[in-house]
């Protein structure tokens, strides 16, 4: 696991995604390599981009997720049909928003859609976000046309990210412990091993939390 930054922060982004066998190995390929290449440039420097698949084997899933979640300064979501269906992608948007609602003149959730955008909450709808649905292929090939333009796509964003990036607010101690506490829950709710957690949440249909007072809603 890195080193705390000075600032408190860890993670220049996390990214949010449904796992999938497929999709997966399209947001490694693709979106990280991107994000990468333009914000170091944006940056000076190599940004600290979180995927879950740099959780190490045999690490405290949950504690490894709500640590990175909770030191990231900007989470990008990568918003699909089945990233609603995912309580665990809910729960990460559902924090990040929270700490958004704190400092609402910052820009600390970038969604990437990759939808037509019908299950988006209405409170995230309001956040700017940027329409990759035509890059949304599994199979997508470097060196093509496609290719390209999704590339001009993520240099021309490079600088927003970049800028949201270094305008987080101070970073507060609380975060990674909410974080953890809130999938340390939902971990133990999904396995049937503790009752339902009651968390405030804007949980959306959720299989887990579904009497819960959604926080934001569709």
């Amino acid at each position: 696991m890195k080193g705390i930054a000075a600032d408190g922060y860890v993670h220049d982004v996390f990214i949010s995604y449904k796992r999938h066998q497929e999709w997966g190995g399209w947001v490694k390929l693709h979106i990280l390599n991107l994000l990468d290449t333009y914000l170091s440039q944006e940056l000076a420097r190599k940004p600290d981009i979180f995927i879950d698949e740099r959780i190490e084997p045999g690490a405290d899933w949950p504690m490894r997720l709500g640590h990175s979640l909770g030191r990231a300064r900007v989470l990008i979501p990568i918003m699909s049909r089945d990233y609603f269906s995912s309580d665990w992608c809910l729960h990460e948007l559902d924090l990040m928003h929270g700490r958004l609602r704190r400092y609402p003149d910052t820009r600390l959730i970038i969604p990437l859609v990759r939808h037509d955008g019908e299950m988006i909450p209405n409170e995230i709808k309001r956040i700017q976000s940027y329409d990759i649905k035509k890059f949304s292929n599994p199979d997508l090939q470097r060196k093509t046309p496609r290719y390209e333009q999704f590339s001009d796509m993520f240099n021309e964003i490079a600088p927003s990210i970049a800028e949201a990036i270094s305008s987080v607010p101070e970073f507060d101690e609380v975060w990674p412990n909410e974080c953890i506490n809130r999938f340390n829950e939902l971990y133990l709710a999904t396995n049937g091993e503790s009752p339902k957690p009651s968390l405030d949440t804007f949980t959306i249909k959720s299989a887990v939390l579904p009497n819960q007072p959604p926080r934001v809603r569709i």
